[in-house]
């Protein structure tokens, strides 16, 4: 929906634009016709930048807000203090969006309102760490690439949820396990079954 409602708008403005200077009397209409077509080209790849239905739609779910602008399937939303982490599959191509809240729903999440700040590897172990704009609300992310499951905890007592997929070549089942965390700090330590890892280390 969202890439529709861009290229109605970038139709409609082309329209208009052709039809006023098809009536004017300008010289070198093909020249205008051109400059019309570049413009609101430029104008389309700026709206989807700018997500500007924030300004007057209220989404009532994360995953509606999510399936706006993506593609695909929601399989898991980790809910936050200022916004959610909403983990997406569209085929094989797992998608990650940070979607803000606002007092009454759900606004759109752009990419560039996700921060991925930390990406540490540890004894196979891949961890994540996703800030939303520069608030306090982080997002984790756990892969252990040996496959199967793994018991995590952390420091702060958060709640880890997780998401599994078969590979077929490898014939393992990979688990990603996923936290919200609020207040990162340099001491925030993840425990992946008995390998504590020190996630903040500078």
């Amino acid at each position: 929906m969202f890439g529709i409602v861009r290229l109605i708008f970038c139709i409609i403005a082309l329209v208009g634009c052709f039809f006023l200077i098809k009536k004017s009397s300008v010289l070198r209409k093909r020249r205008w016709y051109v400059i019309c077509i570049i413009i609101a080209v430029m104008l389309t790849i700026l709206s989807a930048l700018i997500p500007i239905e924030n300004i007057f739609v209220t989404f009532s779910s994360p995953e509606s807000a999510y399936g706006y602008v993506n593609k695909g399937e929601v399989k898991l939303v980790v809910n936050g203090k200022k916004s959610d982490f909403v983990i997406g599959e569209n085929g094989d191509t797992d998608i990650y969006a940070i979607i803000p809240k606002s007092d009454d729903g759900w606004k759109l999440g752009m990419g560039a309102d996700t921060k991925r700040i930390v990406q540490k590897i540890s004894d196979g172990i891949i961890i994540y760490v996703y800030q939303y704009r520069n608030s306090d609300d982080y997002y984790i992310t756990v892969l252990d690439t040996n496959g199967g499951e793994s018991k995590i905890t952390d420091n702060q007592n958060s709640e880890f949820y997780y998401l599994d997929k078969f590979n077929n070549t490898l014939n393992k089942t990979f688990y990603t396990y996923f936290a919200y965390v609020e207040n990162l700090n340099n001491q925030y330590i993840i425990n992946v079954n008995e390998n504590s890892i020190l996630v903040m280390e500078k």
